[in-house]
């Protein structure tokens, strides 16, 4: 039976149109001068106009529909460029139902599909439905009597304050900046310029308030960045806040937050890997936070695929042990020599000996801007000292382990330390590169890489190549094309 999406979406549609609102903006402007009454004689194209943006908006949600069978759903959507889709219940990576509160009133929630034959950026199928509909289409797919048949058995409830700690690793300042940014702004288009005037302006006063010798163009900045990590971090809280995940015998199902309360469900043998990560902070704590990779998880609202929000080293364990025993940790077998330190501190120290050079520089070409160059120069100390201790903790544990078929893989990524489990059937490729430095000791770097969709790409520095060949079956004894341009040789 064809069946349509919820009319909510109508409104929805209609964003899609504004532009046609320029069609009256521009007559408005022609006709201001002419008075009242004569831009009240050509008010019907107004009319007109806006009853063609409804009747585009009605029609596109006429055009959607879908319908399911015992084996997948099918949908279809489009006017002149029909497009129909069928996805089998068997090949969906992932399904996340949202239930926002602005939808509650009208009884909708938006289904959001997702299959490792997807785009990385975009869900492989949308649907907002009656909160009846959609229960009924995942009774179909054998999954909501999954869930609630679990209901008494939850495997792991996060505490709140593990929430709160997640949020805090997880915050960014320009996340948070950019919201505000256009929060003002968009304030300030409904309630006029002059508002969004003053909060910037009060917001620079404070700033000299609170100078105290400090260039308040610097103390705007960081005036500026707080709210913005605050926002941010609230924002991250209110999408963690009440996290619970429970272990089916072939899905992971996930629910949490407040406003906006989500539900997903995973299947098991769709994950690409476990991701286990630390900032340098919360190493120092001893505090660990689990990710999962797989296809429509964390793809949108910038959601983190999330499924331990934090824990200590015991407790975190006992967890991945009873939600995905199938990844095996194991210990390191292949790591760094203790001379390749300076591979991985040789960016920081660079960045260390460039600060001074720039400040210097910049003094000289700008000297009557020399008190805000020194402050940030010395805040811009922080991030790379901070970034040089990261590195070295990388260097002290960074290399691979196995155990059965589950490599584990220790490295860093930016300010973050990864330990990735990967099973072996997951890994698409492998590749070694070795620079003419490396020659010496033979030693390269470890690109592996991971299926999903698209591939992804580990990086694993300076490990001893004789080694690496042996772990992955490959021929250490193989000729290789030595490159000038690159200055690599590969296997």
């Amino acid at each position: 039976m064809i069946r349509r999406t919820h009319p909510v979406t109508i409104f929805a549609n209609i964003g899609r149109f504004l532009f046609l609102l320029l069609v009256p903006l521009v007559r408005s402007l022609f006709y201001i001068r002419s008075g009242f009454f004569a831009w009240l004689e050509g008010a019907w194209v107004d009319i007109i106009v806006l009853l063609f943006i409804l009747a585009l908006a009605v029609l596109r949600w006429w055009c959607i529909y879908y319908y399911f069978t015992p084996s997948a759903i099918h949908i279809h959507e489009g006017f002149l460029l029909v497009r129909t889709r069928s996805i089998p219940y068997q090949k969906l990576s992932s399904i996340y139902l949202e239930d926002p509160f602005w939808y509650r009133p009208f009884g909708a929630v938006t289904l959001r599909l997702d299959t490792d034959a997807g785009s990385v950026k975009s869900h492989d199928a949308i649907l907002v439905l009656k909160k009846s509909a959609a229960v009924e289409l995942l009774q179909m797919g054998g999954i909501r009597q999954s869930l609630e048949s679990l209901t008494h058995q939850q495997i792991f409830m996060s505490r709140n304050l593990y929430v709160v700690i997640l949020s805090l690793i997880t915050t960014n300042y320009f996340a948070g900046v950019t919201f505000l940014s256009v929060f003002i702004t968009k304030v300030g288009d409904i309630l006029g310029e002059e508002i969004a005037g003053r909060v910037y302006g009060t917001l620079a006063h404070v700033a000299q308030l609170v100078a105290l010798g400090i260039p308040p163009v610097a103390v705007f900045l960081a005036v500026l960045l707080l709210l913005g990590w605050a926002i941010s971090f609230a924002r991250n809280l209110i999408r963690y806040y009440n996290f619970c995940i429970t272990r089916a015998p072939h899905r992971l199902f996930i629910t949490g937050g407040i406003f906006v309360q989500r539900e997903y469900s995973v299947l098991f043998n769709k994950i690409h890997f476990l991701d286990i990560q630390q900032t340098l902070f919360t190493k120092i704590l001893g505090i660990y936070s689990a990710y999962i990779k797989c296809s429509g998880y964390g793809k949108s609202d910038d959601i983190r695929p999330v499924i331990i929000p934090a824990a200590g080293k015991k407790a975190y364990r006992q967890y991945l042990q009873k939600l995905v025993p199938e990844f095996l940790l194991s210990e390191r077998t292949i790591g760094p020599n203790l001379f390749s330190i300076f591979k991985f501190i040789i960016d920081p120290l660079g960045f260390l000996l460039a600060d001074p050079l720039l400040w210097w520089v910049l003094c000289k070409l700008l000297p009557s801007w020399e008190s805000l160059i020194t402050v940030v120069a010395l805040l811009l100390l922080v991030p790379i000292l901070w970034f040089l201790c990261l590195r070295v903790a990388d260097f002290l544990q960074s290399g691979i382990g196995v155990q059965k078929d589950c490599y584990t893989l220790r490295y860093s990524k930016g300010f973050t330390l990864h330990t990735v489990v990967v099973h072996r059937d997951k890994i698409a490729r492998v590749r070694c590169r070795q620079s003419i430095i490396q020659m010496g000791d033979d030693a390269c770097d470890v690109f592996i890489y991971t299926y999903g969709e698209g591939l992804t790409r580990h990086h694993l520095k300076n490990l001893p190549r004789q080694e690496v060949c042996r772990l992955f079956g490959l021929d250490p004894r193989k000729r290789h094309r030595f490159s000038l341009k690159s200055l690599v040789r590969e296997l």
